[in-house]
């Protein structure tokens, strides 16, 4: 009786021996995929995007272990690539439209020359001018493109401490020279750490945008005070359509579409107040004419003594 006791006893413990390890199988297997559930999601929607381009889409995510995390942070990288095909989609598309019209222009313009090569001297000279403008209307807005595309407006490789109010002066002056308008300039010493080229850039085309809207012999009024760069002209100002809309790609205010221009300038001062984690406003003057500029964080300026 007892061996059969014992025997009896073994094989109950070998049959709760092997029901135990099949149990641990199972729920080892299971626990296996519930955790690698995420990473083959991963895995599949990386292939996806690998085999489709398609960017437009999220991973599932429950929880808040690391592998949800990474689930979060693919999602995040694929929204912001798509956002940044939107964009590009959107420049080529934009730049097509805006460079048809000169474009069609040059073409006239060179068909007539072909046409009538013996055409005289004041019409030629007019439809040379033309060409020459046109030119020059491409070649701006094909660099202005190019600087919007390839953010090189952004930081430099070696950004540094820059004094706002030399970049000021230095542009003021150029612009005085180059478009033969007056500039008066109400700065004090402020120094940021930035990026030199683009912030010298940002200030020309504030200022390059105020000398065409202001009437010949009125001064272009320059201000730096606390972070703050306002330029005001002594135009016509800009209609209130218009305000939310003129740091936006090839937008042309009612005012500006009798003006030479790409509809880019304002738009690089808005990417390049941005990088530097400002904000670029416009508004009318109380007074007559508008003011356009932009304000710098407190924590990346700094004002001196005069």
């Amino acid at each position: 009786p007892t061996e059969t006791t014992l025997a009896s006893l073994r094989r109950r413990y070998a049959a709760i021996s092997g029901l135990v390890a099949l149990l641990g199988a199972i729920l080892g297997w299971l626990l296996a995929g519930w955790l690698t559930r995420p990473v083959v999601r991963l895995t599949q929607a990386a292939e996806h995007v690998a085999s489709t381009g398609e960017l437009d889409m999220s991973v599932e995510t429950r929880g808040s272990d690391e592998t949800s995390r990474l689930a979060q942070a693919f999602s995040s990288m694929l929204g912001a690539l798509h956002e940044s095909r939107m964009r590009q989609r959107m420049l080529v598309q934009d730049a097509g439209h805006e460079l048809r019209t000169p474009v069609t222009s040059i073409r006239t313009n060179v068909d007539v020359l072909r046409r009538h090569p013996n055409l005289d001297g004041e019409d030629r000279s007019k439809v040379l001018d033309d060409l020459h403008s046109e030119v020059t209307q491409v070649s701006t807005m094909v660099e202005e493109l190019v600087l919007l595309a390839s953010g090189d407006l952004e930081e430099d490789d070696s950004p540094g401490v820059v004094r706002l109010d030399d970049l000021i002066k230095v542009a003021a002056d150029r612009t005085s020279r180059r478009f033969a308008c007056k500039v008066s300039v109400d700065i004090e010493p402020t120094s940021i750490n930035g990026s030199a080229r683009g912030l010298d850039r940002a200030i020309s085309n504030l200022l390059n945008n105020a000398c065409k809207f202001s009437p010949s012999g009125s001064p272009i009024e320059v201000a730096l005070k606390d972070g703050r760069v306002t330029v005001r002209d002594h135009g016509p100002g800009i209609e209130a359509g218009d305000l939310p809309h003129v740091f936006q790609r090839f937008y042309r205010a009612t005012a500006a579409r009798t003006q030479p221009g790409s509809g880019l300038g304002l738009a690089i001062v808005d990417q390049v107040v941005r990088s530097h984690g400002g904000t670029a406003f416009a508004e009318n003057h109380p007074g007559g004419g508008a003011i356009v500029g932009f304000s710098l964080p407190a924590d990346r300026t700094v004002v001196e003594e005069r």
